[in-house]
């Protein structure tokens, strides 16, 4: 029997390889927290709130005392503090610049005198932000420039929770759609925009030094506990009020056997002395949105992206047969192959023999056009039957339309304002939606905007029956009908294809109607919707026996994170060539001549 471990296990796409291939085997960990974050905080955007923040930053800094949280793999905690402060001083200066266009628009200025005024004398009795009440009784010459455009803000934030026109004409002058229009027209300016931007980076920077920083206290009491039950009961603890929170955990637990003490909740306080040679195939990544093409791309930097050395600390510390890695196809030119470099040799170091390869999952059996690198390595110490290779590309029999279900809800189907969005010319020009077509390339997770699918095709009239009264009653216009048919326009598509034979890869937020995005659409019957949970496991190369026991929008991010089930059966067939003794767990052939691994 195959042992086998993961982390960020997901939904298990390498267990339901497994069961599909027919080998048998046993879930000895499992490690995902369903993307629940215990460590950040909730910081107002402003620089008062930033400064809060930096201070106690630099209380908890000055506390440390354990030098083992210094990796030379990771940015020194003192150093990512320093940028922190950096850029606490470049936001000041942008900050001034924007009050200084402000200062030059009398109207929106007044506004903010109005304000002033109304809390001063207490004109209205509503609730506002501690931010805003810190200016009680002052007036705008008292205030610093470097909080102006943050009380424009937040100011314009209390007018529009302001239900009675009549005062909110009072204080403005204007009605609140005159005065939106004025504010909307200063914010869009670039120097907003990039005070804006730069903001988010700050407070996201400001939250990964607070994980790191409990990350390194939490280590610091796990060190001083020596029982490995006790050291999970610890971190149990600390995720226990977010428990029904995750959804992986949820179909994970009802989809597959694993004695929930060997189901943990991080990669960073999973000791894997415990599992030391007990382990035949470890298979996981780390989150990907730290080297997306389209995510900010801050690498290994990332608290995400150090996930990556806590894969590796745990195959030091496993010591499992083979492992399997992946993650997308990004990493590999981030920071213009640094990012990578360094990965490999974390990887030379491991003394392990491995190879990596990106696959394409339309190459194995799945019409979705996916991307992945995959890195499989085997223990030094193990004699291979043959030399690993990776499987080749076997053709594609099957369409996308083969994955579909031949009747759905209603509530999958666009309605109006749907549909005049993913039709709206300045979407496809931008090639925000995909209509029709043949294949596209699309990266995963993290893309800034999205939708509900990747593609649109037109289903025959199968003359079934439905029940009308679940469905929406909206049908194609003749303007939809016109995007749906056409052979598409200028940088969109080459090919009159009506039928998108291979979809584009699942994302993550398929299940934000409300961004805008490449995503999954499909028209039935002549009316556009987008994929339904089953759909989209079964592009993923789930069987319909998989059980769905969360959300629809659960399900969707879920299925869009996971790893495609048959290029996963693909790669277990090249690693059962090279070492068939990994189907039984036993019996495997050692090399005498080998020196030992450092660290058995």
């Amino acid at each position: 029997m195959l042992k086998l471990g993961t982390i960020f296990s997901g939904i298990g796409a390498i267990e339901h390889s497994l069961e599909r291939l027919g080998i048998e085997y046993k879930v000895s960990f499992a490690c995902d927290n369903g993307g629940i974050d215990i460590f950040s905080k909730t910081i107002e955007r402003n620089l008062i709130s930033v400064d809060k923040e930096i201070e106690e930053l630099e209380i908890r800094l000055s506390s440390l005392t354990n030098e083992s949280y210094k990796d030379a793999n990771e940015l020194d905690i003192q150093e990512h503090f320093e940028h922190i402060q950096k850029r606490r001083e470049e936001l000041e200066t942008e900050s001034i610049i924007v009050a200084e266009r402000i200062l030059k628009e009398r109207f929106l200025l007044s506004t903010i005198d109005n304000f002033l005024e109304m809390i001063t004398n207490s004109r209205v009795k509503m609730k506002y932000s501690s931010f805003l009440g810190s200016f009680q009784g002052m007036q705008i010459n008292d205030i610093s420039k470097s909080h102006l455009y943050y009380l424009l803000r937040d100011s314009r934030d209390f007018y529009k929770g302001l239900k009675d026109e009549e005062l909110i004409h009072s204080l403005l002058g204007v009605s609140l759609k005159e005065y939106e229009v004025h504010y909307k027209a200063f914010v869009e300016t670039s120097a907003v925009r990039k005070l804006n931007s730069h903001l988010t980076e700050v407070i996201d920077t400001i939250n990964m030094l607070i994980e790191r920083l409990s990350t390194v206290e939490i280590l610091d009491d796990l060190s001083k506990l020596k029982d490995f039950r006790k050291k999970k009961k610890y971190i149990d603890n600390l995720y226990k009020p977010k428990k029904k929170s995750n959804f992986v955990l949820q179909s994970y637990l009802a989809n597959y056997e694993i004695n929930e003490e060997h189901f943990h909740w991080n990669a960073s306080f999973l000791d894997g002395k415990q599992y030391k040679d007990q382990i035949d195939l470890f298979v996981g990544g780390s989150p990907c949105q730290s080297f997306s093409m389209v995510g900010k791309r801050r690498g290994l930097q990332d608290t995400r992206g150090t996930l990556f050395y806590e894969y590796a600390r745990l195959i030091k510390e496993i010591q499992p047969k083979v492992f399997i890695y992946e993650n997308v196809k990004g990493l590999i030119n981030h920071d213009g192959g640094n990012t990578w470099a360094t990965m490999q040799q974390v990887f030379d170091d491991l003394n392990y023999d491995w190879k990596f390869q990106v696959l394409n999952s339309k190459n194995y059996g799945i019409p979705q056009n996916r991307e992945r690198l995959f890195v499989v390595g085997f223990r030094k110490d193990i004699e291979l039957k043959e030399e690993f290779s990776f499987p080749t590309p076997i053709p594609l029999e099957k369409k996308m339309q083969d994955f579909l279900l031949d009747s759905v809800s209603g509530k999958y189907y666009l309605n109006k304002k749907g549909v005049e969005f993913v039709t709206k010319e300045k979407n496809i020009m931008k090639r925000f939606t995909q209509i029709d077509g043949d294949i596209q390339l699309c990266q995963k997770a993290n893309q800034q905007f999205n939708w509900h699918g990747d593609f649109v095709f037109v289903e025959e009239n199968k003359d079934k029956e439905k029940m009308m009264e679940d469905l929406e009653k909206y049908f194609l216009s003749e303007k939809v009908e016109k995007y749906v048919m056409s052979s598409g326009t200028k940088n969109f598509y080459s090919k009159p294809k009506i039928d998108l034979e291979i979809a584009r890869p699942l994302l993550t937020t398929m299940h934000k109607m409300h961004r805008a995005g490449v995503d999954n659409y499909v028209t039935t019957e002549g009316r556009i919707r987008k994929l339904t949970p089953r759909e989209c496991l079964r592009l993923m190369g789930f069987c319909d026996s998989f059980k769905i026991v969360v959300s629809d929008t659960q399900m969707y991010q879920q299925a869009g994170n996971s790893i495609v089930v048959d290029v996963l059966m693909e790669i277990m067939r090249s690693i059962i060539k090279s070492l068939p003794e990994i189907t039984e767990g036993k019996n495997y052939k050692y090399r005498d001549n080998i020196e030992q691994l450092s660290l058995l």
